[in-house]
């Protein structure tokens, strides 16, 4: 219903006369048949007369329509914040006992047991700081430590190369093949050669995958930048 056809039904309901209505609202009659027939409006003042002498309220005397339902309020979001991991994690346990250990042979070597002792305390407390402090790839940053030292300790004593796999086949084929050669510390370079290729390979694949995990990660934000 229109606002005019309201006036004319409310009107109608309370037996009132188009002067009547019209000397309660102190306008002409001729402004209520404009309303009832819509050629008109009334004020807003009028408007809230009108509602308070048909007892209705303002939104019902004006509305068009029946009053939409109100939105359903929205489901409540559960947040679920995760705890901080307590303790110490696996890398981190491991560097603990690397640091506890190096530091007891080292303390043995300083008090008499020997020079040897000393170092190997030292090489294994350096081993485990990335353990107890590295949040990103500690076993990589351990991994590059052991073969820095591995190059420091054994290469003044021990011609190995570097990369170590073909120098330490060629020690380990001299041990077996050449019975003047058969000493101990032919074997232990053929050992320390083949491993520490081996280790070197298995590095330069881990470094390789975790840099391209953070390429992958930073894509996507460098995109969303203008």
């Amino acid at each position: 219903m229109t606002l005019g056809e309201k006036i004319l039904a409310l009107r109608t309901q309370k037996e009132m006369s188009q002067e009547e209505l019209a000397a309660a609202l102190e306008v002409s009659r001729q402004s209520v048949s404009k309303w009832e027939t819509n050629q008109s409006v009334p004020d807003l003042d009028k408007i809230i007369r009108l509602a308070d002498l048909f007892g209705v309220t303002v939104d019902q005397l004006v509305r068009e329509g029946e009053r939409p339902e109100p939105p359903e309020p929205p489901e409540p979001r559960v947040v679920y914040v995760a705890e901080g991991r307590r303790g110490l994690t696996r890398p981190q346990m491991v560097g603990v006992c690397l640091e506890v250990l190096g530091g007891i042979l080292l303390l043995l070597g300083v008090a008499g047991l020997g020079a040897v002792a000393a170092v190997i305390g030292a090489a294994l407390m350096i081993l485990g700081l990335p353990l107890l402090l590295a949040r990103k790839h500690p076993w990589l940053i351990l991994g590059w430590l052991a073969v820095g030292l591995s190059l420091l300790v054994f290469n003044p004593y021990i011609s190995v190369a570097p990369w170590g796999p073909v120098m330490g086949l060629r020690y380990l084929y001299y041990y077996l093949a050449v019975p003047e050669l058969h000493y101990s510390v032919y074997l232990l370079a053929a050992a320390i050669g083949i491993g520490r290729g081996l280790l070197v390979l298995l590095l330069l694949f881990g470094t390789w995958r975790a840099w391209r995990r953070g390429r992958r990660r930073q894509e996507p934000e460098s995109e969303q930048k203008p």
